[in-house]
């Protein structure tokens, strides 16, 4: 007796089955190689932050030798970089203009004790919620390395109430090289900024405050700053400035914090400091 296997119906269904599965599988690897948020991409770090005043560069000085600095701190949001060495009056402020995975690439103008001195490409590595590093690859001022500390103060977001000051306190600090009391203003509850006393020395001498607003950016440490400058002694230093601001705690005394870290700046001229509090009459 001879026995017929039946007939299998079900061969070209598992055929169609298998060629679909291979033409999924192979759009799904082909669509990893894409752009940010797909998978096996490695997105760009984010280096937006205070850093704070542990940093560290070696410059040079402009006279051939060689600049070590101990207090540089570093305000990064999106793509505007700065970097301040208040005790040497000292501004890196510039652009990224490229971030990719860790590296970045950035252009800075460097201005001492407010006046443009020079300007320097910037190669270096973001580990982000750590550390900034970088190469400047500029001459004098403009050429050495650095390295940025991601401040524990990010933690806390900023605030209008940590900066408003008025009716009855305002902030000042010495500007422009200049060594006497320096420049001091107010910020009113809405992050208004009116002038308290104008500078009488250094690059910024005479100059008041004529307006001003300060910002909180949502879900960081930073505000955003815009002055602009009036009767200043030199008239070419009057004119709108934009940049940064952070707190930053002096001591464990104050938990707050009573320094604001600032630095805003034009293609000319820079303002930096550790503005601290006064207290009228």
């Amino acid at each position: 007796m001879t026995l017929h296997r039946p007939k299998t119906r079900f061969r070209p269904f598992l055929l169609f089955f298998l060629v679909l599965f291979a033409l999924i599988v192979q759009g799904c690897f082909h669509s990893s190689s894409g752009g940010g948020g797909k998978i096996g991409v490695t997105p760009d770090a984010n280096p937006t932050g205070y850093y704070d005043v542990s940093g560290t560069a070696s410059v040079g000085d402009g006279s051939g030798g060689t600049l070590t600095i101990t207090d540089l701190q570093g305000l990064v949001n999106g793509t505007r970089f700065i970097a301040i060495s208040d005790a040497n009056g000292l501004v890196y402020d510039g652009t990224m203009t490229e971030i990719n995975t860790d590296d970045f690439t950035a252009t800075v103008s460097v201005f001492q004790d407010g006046t443009l001195i020079t300007t320097a490409p910037v190669t270096g590595m973001i580990t982000a919620g750590a550390k900034i590093t970088g190469t400047l690859t500029g001459s004098g001022l403009g050429s050495g390395s650095f390295e940025l500390i991601y401040a524990l103060s990010n933690d806390t977001a900023a605030a209008l109430s940590r900066v408003q000051n008025m009716p009855n306190f305002f902030w000042f600090d010495r500007v422009g090289g200049g060594q006497a009391v320096g420049l001091g203003f107010a910020v009113d509850a809405e992050g208004n900024v009116t002038n308290f006393f104008s500078a009488s020395d250094g690059t910024f001498n005479q100059c008041i405050v004529d307006s001003g607003v300060i910002s909180p950016v949502t879900s960081t440490s930073l505000y955003t700053l815009n002055l602009t400058l009036s009767s200043c002694s030199n008239t070419a230093v009057d004119g709108d400035y934009s940049g940064l601001a952070s707190m930053r705690t002096e001591s464990i005394e104050d938990p707050v914090g009573d320094r604001l870290v600032l630095v805003v700046s034009n293609l000319s001229f820079s303002i930096q400091g550790e503005f601290k509090l006064g207290e009228d009459g």
